[in-house]
């Protein structure tokens, strides 16, 4: 059986590039499955990671839940 953990990362009221730099580190510490979770209430900050994990191959959700509120979740799916 695979254990997937759930990994929060804070970046709230952070300007890129420092939380792109937060997560990155954070996935090389992670095992593949795990799940990386974020929110921010900054658009650019959410936009330039999911280009990131687009490129790099992570799997990733990005979801507005409330107006000016994006939660990201980043699926580690390679070493």
């Amino acid at each position: 059986m695979i254990n997937i953990v759930q990994y929060e990362l804070e970046i709230w009221g952070e300007m890129c590039p420092i939380p792109l730099i937060k997560a990155q580190r954070k996935l090389k510490t992670m095992e593949i499955g795990d799940v990386l979770v974020m929110e921010t209430e900054h658009s650019c900050t959410s936009r330039g990671i999911v280009v990131w994990a687009n490129k790099h191959k992570y799997e990733v959700i990005e979801t507005e839940v409330a107006n000016g509120i994006w939660h990201l979740e980043l699926t580690k799916t390679h070493k």
